[in-house]
């Protein structure tokens, strides 16, 4: 078996042109990346951290785990209305198995290149199994995204669907999904290959006034831009758009759907309709900003309150 840095020297040439570009002055192999960012932008920067048997079942295929931890890092990126630019990768693993780390490699090559962004750098070392991926963004200056902007009056926006992740979790198929390489569980495929909305967070720069991607359930993180905001919100359960066989109670608590939720002005209602068609991404109508507080988020079935799940804690 290859020693420590010949690994991850076949690590790096196989994430190929993933690992290079212009922009890139250094890439993998130096101490530290050497960059290039883009005249007139800012840099946004977020890092996830996935462990086993905590954030994925650790005996999924490896280049599920690979392309999982990158795309979830990703979202991030999307959330604040920033272009993907580039990504360092870290790995910690009990063992060192070439293969597994080969494939390992082989999935986040696919997520990378989903995502447009390139992998510059990260670190291997032994311990207990987990995934840290750092990923950074850029955004016209002044222009990026925050949780914080929501006011009274704007609407509140979903994209996408909820639920369809915490389904797979719970589907028989998502144990023959993990361990081979067929198809057959759109359900799965959410869970294992999340796709970032990049392009709609793009598009809602200028559009929208608040925004956060959903990983931990709607119901937690809508709360956290209320939150941000110093404002409450009001969704209507019967206008939250469910992954088929999720249930709108069920869904709004489920984690890992990695989709947008936001708020914007009525005056951008059209802009929004036209995004969405731009982008052939659902983006739906679930409620409204108000003012109030404490700042919370009231959910409504039939005009009665609802309490929601509590969504994913991590503590």
């Amino acid at each position: 078996m290859s020693g420590e840095f010949e690994l991850i020297d076949r690590m790096v040439d196989l994430l190929g042109e993933t690992a290079r570009d212009t922009d890139v002055r250094v890439g993998p192999g130096d101490d530290a990346a050497v960059l290039r960012a883009p005249p007139g932008h800012e840099l946004v920067v977020s890092t996830d951290t996935l462990v086993a048997g905590r954030h994925y079942p650790p005996d999924a295929r490896a280049e599920l785990i690979g392309y999982r931890g990158l795309a979830v890092a990703v979202s991030d990126l999307a959330a604040m209305g920033a272009e993907p630019r580039w990504a360092t990768v870290a790995l910690v693993v009990p063992e060192l198995d070439e293969e597994w780390a080969a494939r390992f490699a082989s999935g986040v090559r696919r997520a990378a290149l989903a995502c447009d962004i390139k992998v510059v750098g990260g670190n291997l070392a032994r311990g207990p199994s987990c995934v840290s991926v750092t990923a950074q963004g850029s955004v016209p200056a002044g222009a990026a995204l925050l949780r914080g902007g929501a006011k009274p009056g704007d609407g509140v926006y979903v994209t996408g669907s909820l639920g369809g992740a915490t389904l797979a979790l719970a589907d028989p198929a998502l144990a023959a999904w993990q361990r081979e390489s067929g198809k057959g569980c759109d359900a799965a495929q959410r869970y294992w290959e999340p796709a970032p909305r990049l392009d709609v967070g793009v598009g809602l720069r200028g559009l929208a006034s608040a925004a956060i991607d959903v990983s931990d359930g709607l119901a937690a993180d809508l709360t956290h831009l209320c939150r941000a905001s110093g404002v409450c919100g009001e969704v209507d359960l019967a206008r939250v758009p469910t992954f088929p066989g999720a249930e709108a109670t069920q869904a709004i608590g489920a984690s890992d759907d990695y989709e947008l939720a936001f708020s914007a002005p009525p005056a951008n209602a059209a802009a929004l309709r036209a995004l969405a068609r731009r982008t052939r991404t659902q983006i739906t109508r679930i409620g409204r900003i108000r003012a109030g507080a404490p700042p919370e988020v009231r959910w409504l079935r039939a005009g009665a309150r609802v309490r929601p799940p509590a969504g994913f804690r991590h503590f």
